[in-house]
């Protein structure tokens, strides 16, 4: 029996509209139909047995990667608001690959998912806009300023950013270092945005690194800074905690202490940051309480008890006061 993916090829017509003609969608030409029913029985394709609206209980989650904590929290937060609600999930990685959506359309078809939950943050509206045509509710997770038009679940990445420099300028700190994320991020533009608005309102000199929200994206470019320029400012905002971590190896190796040295400001508190040395200052953002809430909206339109109104939900975020920003008042 051929796959999806393979008939799609063969016919020229696209993993989601067969999809919708598998499931029953009025949505769809009548040529178009015909031949993918043509196509599905020439190719002793199994259709369901229940092909219209026939709940699997099954949500499928796309995720960027799975390493580290921030999506392995989220995805924790969903799976276990899922099964108090007698649902089962499956999470897919594109490991950061975009190309790799036909393969995902395909297994989240396959698999006969109700919904997907999207956590991805990059420029792949495309990407999502197919799922959305497929007639499969969708949630995304932490997009807050795509244009998509699905329900979002996330946090202020600007008003947090604004709310960490202005929170390291209120210390006495008027030269700061901030290491961004990957550039082609939602998340890590609206930070850099921020920082650089703050830096222009207050008059204070903000100098921009190029991280990847990985331990070698905050190793690396403070170890080279340090040794090109030596130590001309007083603080490192950091776009989250890993980069952090590993900023504070490039630091001690090079001889400084924080925070008597230099100040640190992570982002996202992640479980470790309190046990470092010193515990490490940093904005904390609720990624459990986000994961479950996105659950809760996937079966909402799942259920179709959803608003028909496509919610945007912001999540407070705060400031976690430990041991590594020095007041230099």
């Amino acid at each position: 029996m051929a796959t999806l993916r393979e008939i799609s090829k063969k016919i020229g017509i696209s993993i989601a509209t067969i999809s919708r003609v598998i499931n029953g969608y009025d949505n769809v030409s009548d040529e178009t139909r015909k031949k993918v029913l043509k196509a599905l029985k020439e190719f002793h394709y199994q259709l369901p047995q229940v092909a219209k609206k026939r709940l699997h209980y099954l949500v499928g989650i796309l995720v960027p990667d799975l390493r580290g904590n921030h999506y392995n929290i989220i995805s924790e937060g969903i799976e276990e608001e899922l099964t108090k609600h007698g649902y089962d999930s499956f999470v897919t990685s594109t490991y950061q690959l975009l190309n790799k959506e036909i393969e995902i359309l395909e297994q989240f078809f396959s698999r006969r998912v109700d919904g997907i939950i999207i956590c991805t943050t990059r420029n792949d509206d495309e990407h999502i806009e197919r799922l959305i045509r497929s007639a499969i509710p969708v949630v995304a997770v932490d997009r807050m300023d795509s244009s998509i038009k699905v329900d979002t679940i996330g946090i202020d990445n600007y008003q947090s950013a604004y709310m960490g420099v202005k929170y390291l300028y209120n210390k006495g700190h008027r030269n700061i270092l901030f290491i961004q994320g990957n550039k082609d991020v939602y998340s890590s533009k609206l930070r850099k945005k921020a920082v650089l608005d703050f830096s222009k309102k207050f008059k204070i000199k903000v100098t921009i690194l190029k991280g990847n929200f990985e331990f070698e994206g905050g190793y690396f470019p403070v170890k080279k800074y340090l040794e090109n320029n030596d130590k001309d400012f007083t603080a490192i905002f950091f776009s989250n905690d890993q980069m952090a971590l590993g900023g504070m190896k490039a630091i001690y190796e090079l001889g400084y202490s924080i925070p008597e040295d230099i100040s640190i400001l992570g982002f996202d508190d992640d479980s470790y940051s309190k046990y470092l040395f010193p515990p490490l200052t940093t904005i904390k953002q609720p990624r459990n309480e986000m994961g479950k809430i996105a659950a809760q909206l996937i079966i909402e339109r799942i259920t179709g008890k959803g608003s028909k109104v496509k919610r945007k939900i912001l999540l407070p975020t705060e400031i976690i006061e430990r041991c590594t920003v020095k007041n230099i008042l």
